[in-house]
């Protein structure tokens, strides 16, 4: 009697039983479930539809029904995306909110590319639209302000694999995990997925990161390239003063709070206080930013306003501390404010 069919998330979980040989240290989801034996005939898929999208482009949508079908994306579960076409995304691919794949440089290649964009950018402007993306909610313009200062501050260096842990091999023995593709110093991963499939997956969690959460993620130069690229194509707000006036509310009200007030504690304050039209979850990743941008921090901890960090120096104990992002993750309001950073970053900019 022949055997029924594997449903793909049963493959997917034999898969991941069979491979990870232990639980300290295991890929993402997303990477099981590209190995999975499913994997070739879904990409044959994918393959087919992009062909087909390249010989006959479907007509872009307009911007607003662009990103309801880059939200519909972000909400979708991987596995559910996985095992679907992607051809009702293409509208907003030809729109170009949505991307087929990310655009990978060789890892000089991109530091080079990396330091010309950020010559195009003006940081007053981007500075002000900071402050518009914290006063009107809108994420899309609150990241640009601090890939500017990462790239700014990305020191010329040469690559060097990175180091991602330790966990115990088949014998107990500990051993080194490094992540062959990615730079232990600016993060930057110059290999897409083999897989065609993921390659959508991938660019477009990052953007939908971009426009819906306005996170960055420090440690990573592929991170700031595609943000970067991405606000470049936003249109242009219109920045007030009232903005930067409703920003220092914001500041005097974590001011306002107690010594042993933690990033955690924060979000809920903020949240209470009626200055943030949003969710707690968006409020901490606007803390996190906050970090970034080294208005909190404590006093041995830095964002990235002023110097880079490497992710090796943010590991335990620095970065297993709170909810938050390094540095804010250590912040506590004994630390206060640091008004040195506000001033750099936003005085004189409505001149």
């Amino acid at each position: 009697m022949e055997e029924p069919k594997k449903s793909v998330i049963e493959v997917i979980s034999k898969t991941i039983a069979n491979e990870v040989e232990d639980e300290n240290f295991s890929p993402s989801l997303a990477d099981m479930q590209a190995d999975s034996s499913c994997s070739d005939e879904i990409n044959r898929a994918y393959v087919e539809e992009i062909k087909a999208y390249q010989a006959n482009p479907t007509s872009p949508c307009n911007k607003a029904t662009a990103l309801k079908l880059l939200k519909r994306f972000a909400r979708m579960e991987f596995h559910d995306f996985w095992i679907t076409p992607v051809r009702e995304y293409f509208p907003a691919v030809s729109e170009g909110t949505m991307k087929l794949c990310e655009r990978v440089y060789p890892h000089d290649e991109a530091i080079r590319y990396a330091k010309e964009l950020i010559l195009t950018l003006s940081v007053k402007e981007l500075a002000k639209d900071f402050l518009y993306g914290v006063a009107h909610n809108a994420p899309e313009y609150r990241t640009a302000l601090a890939c500017y200062y990462y790239v700014k501050n990305l020191p010329e260096h040469e690559f060097k694999k990175c180091w991602v842990g330790q966990s115990p091999g088949k014998n107990g023995q500990m051993i080194d995990r490094y992540n062959e593709t990615a730079c232990e110093v600016c993060g930057y991963n110059y290999s897409v997925s083999k897989e065609a499939k993921m390659q959508f997956y991938w660019a477009n969690t990052e953007m939908g990161k971009f426009y819906f959460d306005g996170i960055m993620n420090r440690s990573y130069l592929n991170t700031a390239i595609i943000f970067l690229e991405e606000y470049k194509r936003l249109n242009r707000p219109v920045h007030s003063v009232g903005d930067y006036e409703h920003f220092m509310r914001i500041v005097d009200a974590i001011e306002s709070t107690p010594d042993n007030m933690t990033s955690g504690k924060l979000r809920r304050e903020l949240k209470k206080s009626g200055l943030l039209s949003m969710t707690l979850d968006e409020i901490a990743v606007f803390i996190d930013m906050l970090g970034y941008l080294d208005i909190l921090h404590p006093e041995d901890s830095h964002g990235m306003l002023y110097t880079h960090t490497q992710t090796k120096d943010m590991l335990h104990p620095l970065s297993a501390w709170g909810n938050a992002e390094h540095p804010v993750n250590r912040w506590t309001g004994k630390n206060g404010i640091d008004y040195d950073s506000i001033s750099m970053l936003f005085d004189g900019i409505y001149d």
